[in-house]
């Protein structure tokens, strides 16, 4: 069996994160409010484009519809596209407080799509925000032609399976290091500094069919602890995402665009 490898990056708003009482998601305050702040992600993209190129890759990229708005999109034009809603909602309303029914989930999805789909290109998968998913989410995927989903976490590798009719779910992989603790396949442990690109490649290796991992762009120049980084942790964060993304292609993995408008 071929050995894929599929990378998906959201791109959203910087170091999103629920509030209280209101659908939309903010930014976490770093000492003027926590409106949506949109500076990291578009740094984080250029650096994260610059290492793709180093090493020869293509990527999914889940962008958010306001974020679609806000920050030149059009760099990404070659990659594959999703969606990621539009404000970054919790489309469960379970962090915020804000009940969400099938009609307002459906509203919500759509202006997602439409704006991605007006300032990048048509998305042809999706991924809920905080990768949280409901069957509201799941039911309103398939009026927007919506046939990939990639929702949620799954110890049983990345195996694709069908989670309602025409909808495949791509499930983002968790399993146990060495050590015996649970690591999942998004990176953002590594960019605060508690793993480091070995675990991720050793995490791959067993894999005999599609391996997936996942990030985001603010990632690549902010940290949630920290902040914003200085030029040196960004080279040396970027060159931590290379070593990964190089590490599993020497392992025999191919990118792969699996996703079907």
């Amino acid at each position: 069996m071929s050995r894929q490898f599929l990378f998906t990056v959201d791109l959203d708003r910087d170091v999103n994160l629920p509030v209280e009482g209101s659908m939309a998601a903010g930014s976490l305050d770093r000492g003027s409010g926590m409106s949506p702040r949109f500076e990291s992600a578009e740094r984080g993209l250029s650096v994260l484009l610059d290492v793709l190129d180093d090493v020869g890759m293509k990527a999914t990229f889940y962008v958010e519809g306001r974020t679609s708005e806000e920050i030149d999109c059009s760099v990404i034009s070659g990659h594959c596209i999703g969606f990621h809603g539009y404000d970054h909602e919790d489309l469960t309303g379970a962090s915020t407080g804000v009940p969400m029914d099938a009609d307002t989930v459906e509203s919500v999805m759509r202006r997602g799509y439409e704006a991605v789909s007006d300032n990048v290109s048509r998305p042809v998968c999706f991924r809920a925000p905080y990768m949280v998913s409901s069957p509201d989410i799941l039911s309103a995927l398939g009026p927007l032609g919506i046939r990939s989903d990639s929702s949620v976490y799954s110890f049983d590798g990345c195996v694709p399976y069908e989670v309602v009719e025409g909808v495949t779910e791509y499930p983002v992989p968790k399993s146990r290091d060495a050590d015996g603790r649970v690591i999942a396949g998004y990176l953002w442990p590594m960019h605060e500094g508690k793993r480091v690109p070995e675990h991720y490649i050793r995490m791959a290796a067993p894999c005999d069919g599609m391996f997936m991992l996942a990030t985001h762009t603010w990632h690549m120049v902010e940290t949630r602890d920290g902040g914003p980084m200085d030029p040196a942790a960004v080279r040396a964060n970027a060159d931590a995402v290379r070593t990964v993304l190089a590490g599993i292609q020497d392992l025999g993995f191919h990118y792969a665009f699996p996703f079907k408008g």
